[in-house]
């Protein structure tokens, strides 16, 4: 309670400095209302009046908020030059998997080219690309190869594009009040700089997106232009929405059971629910009675984790608040560990939670090595890079493909990782040209839930029907430069071995040469045995899956 006070006190006289309001008007504020302990005190007159919160209304007074509030928080003060080296997470990992366990071998260079550009920018290779990185003899070139692609505008434009997807994926938003791009541009900003994940998300939370009241209703101007506001218009800046988005996205703590009743699985209460919700509302906010919806319960904003306001605030100083209790709290290990599940989802195919599972009542597997990279993420200052680069250099991330039966598997291998929308879109439209149908279609069937676990993906009967039939698409395979290359090239082994660089980046194996072999030289139109080499590729589930 004393370190919150304190908080908000360093921001009182933080921004009323910055404000330039002068020694003389202080004795005309009025005083700041108190809760708890101090509530009775508060009802007293006192010759000292407490200073005035201010209101937060610009950019400028936020960001000098959260400022306050971060510096004066632990994690800002622990050294950011700590190590934890991938070496020490594959230790530790294999310690607790089991060293007697079967670990599947590391993958050849081909594959780590392949599987590292389209985790971190979204896109296969180039065949030039491929071979010099092959042919390159240095020993510490696959994680010279992760820091080049971090520092690309395509690697801040794919996981941008990510965040949005989860984002949005749920939005109950009509597309008109929202701007989904505005959000992409925003975040893909904010990735390019390198700002701190603590910095994005609150931002994200603490937006307070107001109409343009000088333009009709119709037009729905909600400031979505304003990229970092499209998370609270993406639920349509309603409490309970927002509530129960903030803990799932940030947290990876699903609580909207919670709104009605208690927590059927977890340890949540309903009336914690609502207290979260408390901190969107724009004015006084009401729990509605169970059973009876006009029988109302006026909740104070309080954290998930106890934490609360010791001051009256208005409502845009609840919204940076709850951001700060959310991000900068040091007890709060789920915001943290929920970024590092994610990223361990998407890369290894299985997180140490499933995602949006990690409730104090819910299965953990390897708590030690989780809470381990965790901490080390908070102290090193809350950046993405850090976690991209400690898991893209480990042994975890770069074993082979393995399909993972049972739980003591995880971790020996990669499962296998279906591409998604985004991923298969720039697979496809490297080797057609661009297209606008193409790749809309794409989108279309391969579009899924970015939030569901790996192994819960499923392919469609839908989509293997558009890559096989899609007319648009074979034309332009038809027509396009990667055809007409490989037509020239009067070596068949030549021939094969660019094909399947190209499409499935990596060299054939010897029994893929024999079966393409044959194949030219049955079918005696060159033309038409490439198109039907490409098809086959581009249809193959490798194609699809990150190996």
């Amino acid at each position: 309670m004393s370190r919150t006070l304190a908080l908000f006190v360093c921001l009182a006289l933080c921004c009323s400095a910055n404000d330039g309001l002068a020694q003389k008007k202080k004795a005309s504020r009025k005083p700041v209302t108190l809760r708890g302990k101090n509530a009775k005190r508060s009802k007293k007159k006192s010759a000292t009046k407490s200073q005035k919160l201010p209101a937060l209304k610009t950019v400028a007074d936020k960001q000098k908020f959260l400022e306050v509030i971060r510096e004066s928080m632990p994690t800002r003060r622990v050294s950011t030059k700590i190590r934890y080296l991938p070496a020490d997470l594959d230790n530790s990992l294999e310690y607790r998997v089991g060293r007697d366990s079967d670990f599947a071998p590391l993958i050849d260079d081909e594959r780590f080219v392949r599987r590292v550009h389209l985790d971190l920018v979204g896109r296969p290779p180039s065949v030039k690309v491929i071979r010099d990185f092959v042919a390159d003899e240095t020993g510490s070139k696959r994680a010279a190869l992760v820091n080049r692609l971090m520092k690309t505008e395509q690697f801040a434009r794919k996981w941008a594009r990510y965040w949005k997807n989860v984002i949005f994926h749920e939005s109950t938003a009509p597309r008109s009040r929202t701007n989904p791009q505005a959000l992409e541009n925003w975040l893909t900003e904010q990735f390019r700089k390198g700002t701190s994940w603590d910095r994005i998300v609150a931002e994200l939370v603490s937006a307070m997106p107001v109409r343009n009241k000088k333009k009709k209703k119709e037009k729905n101007a909600w400031s979505q232009k304003t990229g970092q506001n499209n998370f609270v218009l993406a639920y349509e800046n309603k409490p309970p929405l927002l509530a129960s988005q903030t803990a799932r996205l940030f947290m990876g703590i699903s609580i909207q059971c919670a709104e009605c009743h208690d927590h059927p699985f977890d340890d949540w209460k309903r009336e914690q629910f609502h207290e979260l919700a408390a901190f969107f509302s724009k004015g006084k906010y009401y729990m509605p009675g169970m059973g009876n919806a006009d029988k109302k319960t006026e909740m104070k904003p309080r954290f998930l984790l106890g934490e609360q306001p010791t001051v009256k605030l208005t409502s845009h100083q609840r919204r940076v608040a709850v951001a700060a209790y959310l991000v900068y709290n040091q007890d709060n290990y789920w915001f943290a560990r929920s970024f590092v599940n994610r990223i361990w989802n998407e890369l290894v195919g299985d997180g140490f939670y499933a995602v949006d599972s990690l409730g104090p009542d819910q299965e953990c597997l390897h708590p030690s090595v989780v809470n381990r990279i965790a901490a080390v993420f908070r102290y090193r200052d809350f950046d993405p890079r850090w976690v991209f680069r400690l898991l893209t250099n480990s042994r975890a991330y770069q074993r082979e493909i393995r399909t993972i039966e049972k739980d003591e598997e995880l971790f020996t291998a990669v499962r296998p990782i279906r591409l998604n929308a985004d991923q298969v879109k720039a697979s496809v439209l490297r080797l057609t040209g661009p297209d606008r149908t193409i790749g809309r279609d794409l989108d279309r069937e391969f579009r899924a839930d970015p939030s569901l676990p790996q192994r819960d993906r499923e392919g469609s009967v839908q989509q293997s029907l558009l890559l096989m039939n899609n007319a648009t698409l074979h034309r332009k395979l038809n027509n396009g430069r990667l055809k007409k290359q490989l037509v020239m090239v009067k070596a068949p082994r030549a021939l094969l071995n660019r094909l399947y660089l190209a499409v499935l980046s990596r060299r054939p194996t010897s029994r893929e040469i024999s079966r393409g072999l044959d194949h030219l030289m049955t079918v005696k139109n060159r033309a038409e045995a490439v198109e039907d080499l490409l098809w086959v590729l581009v249809n193959s589930t490798e194609f699809l899956t990150k190996r």
